[in-house]
């Protein structure tokens, strides 16, 4: 596989620090296995033998993060909708599971118990697998690494009825049981499933990885991340086959962009006045002007990725009005029928003191 610039600068910061290194061990897992090694183990790890593109059922707390950060305000949103909403949860939970979404639950359904809400498909050997969570093995099969889905994850493992013991389904990537230690790493860093920053999109080093999924295990807030989700769909659409780690290099390329100051924008409130979102001032005047930018990049954008690779519109809110399509549709205020994202986001941090 051709290496990206981030992918050979993390190389370089591995070669450094790699000696320092240990393999992470797995842990107690009643829906897999109740064994647990380490890489240095005799004993073949739970996950040892998981082929690549088979469905294994993990536990939320069996998953490793392979970034620094996390758009905290995508995360909100869910929460708040969710609280509002609660069908919604699990509607997202049956999809994001590839079940399809939700088929009936009740007010006293919980995520915990499966047996107290249906999704639409109910034939799990028919489960659309490409939307699921993906992780690679790591040594000795003792430990699953999370590649895609940190956001969705970390929203179930926030919920109340969610958590670390939380079941989910998820795809086998790679399996790399057979390396430890800088050997792991390096096949990690050179199959580009690691993103090494943190939250303010400083370089990190693998043993700097946060400790777990959600909130409070070491992800860190990343505004500008935050700030991507909400231009889906306005500044980018998700290619079908998407480059990995997409929002983050949308996420570095506005932070570096001299023309872009996240800071001049209050993103406590949603707007200031939608009669002209190029100077609004609100979270939607951050969205309406990153995007602006977004539209407008040359090729190569970052990272020697192209527009293509990273899912450019040809031109902003996909040529609808702003108070139309996408856009129109993330203005809308907490007390609309239909509130939009931001909506949700700004009255659940509200209601939580955050």
């Amino acid at each position: 596989m051709q290496r990206t610039p981030h992918a050979t600068a993390w190389m370089a910061i591995l070669c450094l620090s790699l000696g320092l290194l240990t393999a992470c061990g797995g842990q107690d897992d009643a829906v897999t296995s109740s064994a647990s090694s380490s890489a240095s183990s005799v004993a073949p790890g739970p996950w040892s033998t998981a082929s690549i593109g088979s469905v294994i059922l993990v536990k939320l707390s069996d998953l490793k993060p392979t970034q620094g950060g996390l758009g905290y305000d995508q995360i909100y949103y869910k929460l708040g909708r969710y609280e509002l909403v609660p069908s919604k949860k699990f509607d997202d939970f049956c999809a994001d599971t590839g079940m399809t979404g939700v088929a009936t639950s009740t007010t006293s359904s919980s995520l915990s118990d499966a047996s107290s809400f249906s999704c639409t498909l109910t034939d799990t050997s028919k489960r659309d697998t490409t939307v699921l969570p993906t992780v690679v093995v790591g040594p000795n099969g003792s430990s699953l690494y999370l590649t895609d889905g940190h956001h969705g994850m970390s929203t179930y493992y926030e919920v109340a009825d969610g958590g670390p013991n939380l079941v989910v389904p998820v795809l086998v990537k790679n399996n790399f049981s057979a390396y430890s230690g800088s050997a792991f790493w390096t096949q990690m860093s050179s199959n580009n499933y690691l993103w090494l920053k943190d939250g303010n999109d400083n370089t990190i080093t693998p043993d700097k990885l946060p400790s777990g999924l959600g909130l409070k295990n070491g992800l860190q807030n990343d505004v500008y991340r935050s700030l991507v989700y909400f231009t889906r769909d306005v500044g980018y659409s998700k290619p079908s086959i998407s480059t990995d780690f997409l929002e983050f290099y949308w996420a570095e390329w506005l932070r570096a962009n001299s023309s872009f100051k996240l800071a001049s924008f209050d993103l406590s409130k949603l707007n200031s006045s939608l009669t002209d979102p190029v100077a609004d001032t609100g979270y939607l005047g951050a969205v309406w002007n990153a995007s602006l930018l977004m539209v407008a990049a040359s090729d190569p954008i970052i990272a020697g990725k192209t527009g293509a690779d990273l899912g450019k519109l040809a031109s902003i809110n996909a040529g609808s009005a702003y108070n139309k399509g996408t856009f129109g549709d993330l203005s809308k205020a907490i007390s609309n029928s239909k509130p939009g994202k931001i909506a949700y986001t700004l009255n659940y941090k509200t209601a939580h003191g955050l």
